[in-house]
C-alpha cells in the first residue's frame, strides 16, 4: 500500500523539525560551553569559579570577629538577680568565657564549611539564579547537619580545655537553681556556640554572594567575577 502524499510530506517535515530541534540544541549547549569557557579565558569553569569565591570568602569568615556569644533568655533570668545584688562576677565570668570559645570557633567553623562544601552541588545555574542568596542557602541546607555533626566533638574539647565546665558548674550554685539536667544545660551551651559560629560563617558569604551579585566587579578575583555574572 502506497502512504499519502500529503502524510508522508508531513512526516518528513517532522522528522526534520525534530532533527533541526535537536541540532540547535547540541549547537547552544556547545556555544554556552564556549562562552562560559571564554568567560574565564579558557582557564576553569562555572563550578570552579564558585569554589575560587568560597575559598576566598571562607579565608576572610575565619578571621571575622564575631558579635558577643548570644546567652540565651533563660540565661538571662538566672544572671540578673546575681548582677542586682552586686554577685554577678559567676555570670560576668561564663560570658567570657563562651565569648573566648566563639572566637576560637569561627576558625574552625570556616575551616568545616570549606570541607563540606566540595560534596554539594553549585553548578546548576538556573536554580542558583532563585534568589539573591541562593547559592549559598543552597550550600548550608545540604551541609549544615554534615558540617555540625563535625564541629560538636570540636568545640567540645575546646570547652573541655578552657574550662567552661567549672564555669557553669560556678554560676549554677551562685545561682541555687536546681537544674533538673546539668549535663544536658552545658551540652546546649556548646551546642549554642556552634550554631552562632556557624551563623558568623554563612552569614559573612551571604553578605558577600548578595554584593557580587549586585555588582560582580566588586570581587577582587577575576574568576569570582566571571561566575556572578553568570548569576546576573
Amino acid at each position: 500500500m502506497i502512504a499519502h502524499p500529503l502524510r508522508v510530506a508531513l512526516l518528513l517535515s517532522v522528522s526534520v523539525s525534530a532533527a533541526s530541534a535537536d541540532i540547535f540544541t547540541k549547537a547552544r549547549d556547545q556555544a554556552q560551553r564556549v562562552a562560559d569557557q571564554e568567560s574565564y579565558g579558557g582557564q576553569v569553569s562555572f563550578p570552579d569559579g564558585i569554589a575560587r569565591f568560597l575559598d576566598l570568602s571562607l579565608t576572610e569568615a575565619a578571621a571575622t570577629v564575631p558579635p558577643p556569644f548570644a546567652m540565651s533568655s533563660g540565661f538571662a533570668k538566672l544572671a540578673e538577680p546575681l548582677r542586682a545584688a552586686g554577685k554577678g562576677a559567676p555570670a560576668d565570668a561564663l560570658t567570657a568565657l563562651l565569648n573566648k570559645l566563639l572566637v576560637e570557633a569561627v576558625p574552625q567553623a570556616a575551616q568545616a564549611v570549606r570541607g563540606a562544601a566540595g560534596s554539594v552541588a553549585l553548578d546548576d545555574i538556573p536554580n542558583l539564579r532563585a534568589g539573591r542568596n541562593a547559592l549559598v542557602d543552597t550550600l548550608r541546607r545540604s551541609a549544615e547537619p554534615k558540617i555540625k555533626e563535625q564541629l560538636r566533638p570540636l568545640i567540645h574539647q575546646a570547652a573541655e580545655t578552657a574550662g567552661l565546665p567549672a564555669a557553669f558548674d560556678a554560676f549554677v550554685a551562685a545561682t541555687g537553681a536546681k537544674l533538673p539536667d546539668p549535663k544536658a544545660a552545658l551540652a546546649a551551651l556548646e551546642d549554642q556556640t556552634t550554631a552562632q559560629a556557624l551563623d558568623v560563617v554563612f552569614n559573612y558569604l551571604a553578605r558577600r554572594e548578595r554584593a557580587f551579585r549586585s555588582d560582580p566587579s566588586q570581587a577582587t578575583d577575576k574568576f569570582v567575577t566571571a561566575a556572578f555574572n553568570m548569576l546576573r
